[in-house]
């Protein structure tokens, strides 16, 4: 054997020494890393995973009392469109209404906690819009609620004023039709 057998033979033993102990230093750094961060990693992987089966379960909720307070409202500005308004007309109407309402206002903090969770800070915006249009339907509804106390309460009237409901009108089919614009964005906009 000569010199240069003796370098080339010291010099593979090296290099394959650094392989190795490169392969040795990496493995227990990914374990390391890996068993520092298990909690936060594994977590990361649940919500991936259950991310799609929430987004569905939510969306089907939020949909239902959506629509549920949408038809509610529709149904109450119809009454009054028609002049339906006699105490045995609106008694249901706006039990139904009001419980709608204050179904819808008492998750909508729920609500927009799951669109911006799961599925961002744009689709938040647009249920923020969509809750304004309630609040500007409901306050257009209010503009009557003497009117619903003198049939519905006192009795002092048969019906509505016609008037009045007219009035009401005026502000009532612009808001609506504003919220039926808002809610089909906002379902659209989460539907996935």
């Amino acid at each position: 054997m000569t010199v240069t057998d003796n370098q080339d033979s010291w010099l593979s033993n090296i290099k394959s020494s650094i392989k190795t102990q490169t392969v040795t230093w990496l493995i227990a750094f990914f374990i390391g890393f890996f068993g520092v961060f298990p909690e936060q990693i594994t977590e990361k992987v649940k919500f991936t995973l259950n991310r799609v089966d929430l987004r569905t379960k939510q969306y089907e909720e939020l949909a239902t009392e959506v629509s549920q307070y949408l038809f509610a409202a529709e149904l109450v500005t119809e009454f009054i469109e028609h002049d339906w308004t006699t105490k045995t007309a609106m008694t249901n109407l706006l039990n139904n209404y009001n419980e709608s309402i204050k179904t819808l206002r008492k998750k909508e903090f729920v609500f927009q906690s799951w669109v911006r969770k799961y599925w961002g800070k744009n689709e938040a915006s647009q249920f923020d819009s969509f809750m304004k249009s309630v609040r500007e339907f409901d306050s257009a509804g209010h503009s009557l609620n003497d009117e619903y106390e003198a049939v519905n309460i006192t009795g002092s009237k048969p019906k509505i004023d016609r008037k009045r409901a007219e009035e009401a009108l005026k502000i009532m089919h612009p808001a609506i039709d504003n919220m039926r614009k808002q809610s089909g964005a906002l379902m659209a906009a989460i539907k996935e």
